[in-house]
C-alpha cells in the first residue's frame, strides 16, 4: 500500500463502504424529500388548474345560455375560443352545433375530465331553440398537466444529481480526517516498530556476543537498549492507560528525581558522547511522582534525541524554574508550537522518535499547572524552560 502522501485521496476499502453507505442514506433521505415537495407542489398546481378551468368553463356557460334565452347570434363564441370549445346539444343529445374534440359526452355529470380535455356540462330547465344542453370543453388542460409533471420532473432529476454530487464532495470532506488520523496512526506504527527494532536488535547482538565470551561493554550495551525500550513502552502505556490511572499526589524533592534521571540516561547519552551537566538546587514539589518522572524523563530523552554527537547538555534548577538546554538541530519558529502535538515530528530526518514524548509533556504540564516555554534556533539548539507553581509557605 502507499504511503499517505502518495496515495491522495485514494479510499480504503472500509473508507469506501462507509462513503457508499452515508451517500445511501443522504441521497436517499434527500430524493424522498424532494420527491415528497415535489408531489405536494404538483398537487397544489393541479388543484389550482382545476379551479382556473371550472370558473373559465363555468363563465363561459353562462354567457352563452344567456345569449340563447335572449334568442342573439352566439357564432362569435364560436370563432373568438382560443382555449374553450362549445357544443350545443338538444334534449336527445344530438348535437344542434358543436367544435369540441369528441361526440362521447356524458351528460349526466357537471364537471369531469375524458382523456385529454376537461368538460362542463350545463342544460336548460326547458330547450330554448331546440338546445337543451351547453357544453363546454377546456382542450388544453391535458397539456398544462403533461408540462406540469415534466418541468417537476426534470427538476427532481436535476435536483437529485446535485444532491449526490453534494453529498459525494461532503463525505470525502468528513472522512479527510479520518483518512489523515489513519495515515498518522499508520506511519506511528511503523516508527514505533523502527525504534523498538535498534534496541532490540542491540540486545540479541549483545546476548549472543556473552555467549562467547563476558565484555563489560556489552553488558552497558544490553543495559542502554533496555532502558530505551522501557521508556519508549513507558510512553506508549502512558497514553493508553493514562485515562484510567489515578495519580497520588505528594511532596517530594524534585531535585533528587532530576539527579536520578541524569544517572539512568547517562549510558544512553554516552552513546552519542553527549554530557549531562546538572546544577540543581533544591525544589519541593507537590503532584503525581510518576508524572514528574515521565515529565523529566521524555525531556531528556527529547534533548538526547535532538542533540549532536560530543556536545552537552545542561540541565539547571534554580528556584522553581528548570531549565533543559540542549546544543543540537534546533527548531523553526513557526514549528515550535507544532512539536507539541501528538505524532507530529519536525526533524524526521536527523533524529529518531515517533512524535508522543512532548505531547506527553504539554498533557503533564497542564494538568499540575506548570508553565512551559520554547526557546531554540536552528543549528544552535533548544532550550526548555518549566516553572513549576510554588507551594505554599515556601
Amino acid at each position: 500500500m502507499k504511503p499517505y502522501g502518495e496515495q491522495g485521496i485514494a479510499l480504503f476499502h472500509n473508507e469506501r463502504r462507509a462513503l457508499i453507505g452515508f451517500l445511501l442514506i443522504y441521497v436517499s433521505s434527500s430524493i424522498v424529500m424532494l420527491g415528497s415537495i415535489g408531489f405536494l407542489y404538483y398537487k397544489e398546481k393541479i388543484a389550482t388548474i382545476d379551479r382556473y378551468c371550472d370558473v373559465s368553463m363555468e363563465n363561459m356557460a353562462m354567457q352563452i345560455k344567456m345569449e340563447i334565452l335572449d334568442h342573439k347570434n352566439i357564432n362569435s363564441f364560436f370563432d373568438d375560443i382560443e382555449r374553450l370549445r362549445i357544443g350545443l346539444y338538444d334534449q336527445n343529445h344530438q348535437a344542434v352545433v358543436s367544435n369540441l374534440t369528441t361526440k362521447k359526452i356524458d351528460f349526466d355529470q357537471t364537471n369531469y375530465t375524458h382523456k385529454t380535455s376537461a368538460f362542463f356540462v350545463s342544460s336548460f330547465i326547458k330547450p330554448v331553440d331546440g338546445i337543451k344542453y351547453v357544453v363546454i370543453e377546456d382542450s388544453k388542460v391535458s397539456g398544462e398537466m403533461i408540462k406540469l409533471k415534466s418541468l417537476i420532473w426534470t427538476m427532481f432529476f436535476i435536483a437529485s444529481f446535485f444532491v449526490a454530487i453534494i453529498g459525494y464532495f461532503l463525505s470525502r470532506l468528513l472522512l479527510n480526517p479520518v483518512k489523515e488520523n489513519f495515515a498518522i496512526l499508520n506511519r506511528f506504527m511503523k516508527d514505533s516498530a523502527h525504534e523498538l527494532n535498534t534496541p532490540v536488535t542491540a540486545l540479541m547482538m549483545s546476548a549472543n556476543y556473552l555467549k562467547k565470551s563476558y565484555d563489560k561493554e556489552m553488558v552497558e550495551h544490553m543495559l542502554m537498549s533496555s532502558k530505551m525500550i522501557s521508556e519508549i513502552y513507558n510512553s506508549i502505556s502512558y497514553l493508553a492507560f493514562h485515562d484510567i490511572d489515578i495519580e497520588e499526589k505528594e511532596l517530594f524533592e524534585l531535585s533528587k528525581l532530576i539527579e536520578n534521571s541524569t544517572q539512568y540516561f547517562k549510558e544512553i547519552a554516552a552513546s552519542k558522547s553527549i554530557i549531562l551537566n546538572t546544577k540543581l538546587n533544591p525544589l519541593t514539589i507537590y503532584m503525581d511522582k510518576n508524572s514528574a518522572k515521565k515529565l523529566i524523563n521524555n525531556l531528556i530523552t527529547n534533548a538526547i534525541k535532538y542533540s549532536y554527537s560530543g556536545k552537552s547538555i545542561d540541565i539547571i534548577l534554580q528556584g522553581n524554574v528548570l531549565k533543559i538546554k540542549d546544543q543540537g538541530v534546533g527548531i523553526n519558529k513557526k514549528d515550535q508550537k507544532k512539536i507539541f502535538q501528538r505524532y507530529k515530528r519536525i526533524n524526521k530526518q536527523s533524529a529518531g522518535g515517533f512524535g508522543i514524548g512532548l505531547d506527553i509533556v504539554l498533557g503533564i504540564c497542564r494538568s499540575n499547572d506548570i508553565v512551559i516555554t520554547l526557546d531554540s534556533k536552528i543549528g544552535k539548539g533548544s532550550t526548555f524552560t518549566l516553572v513549576f507553581p510554588q507551594e505554599k509557605g515556601n
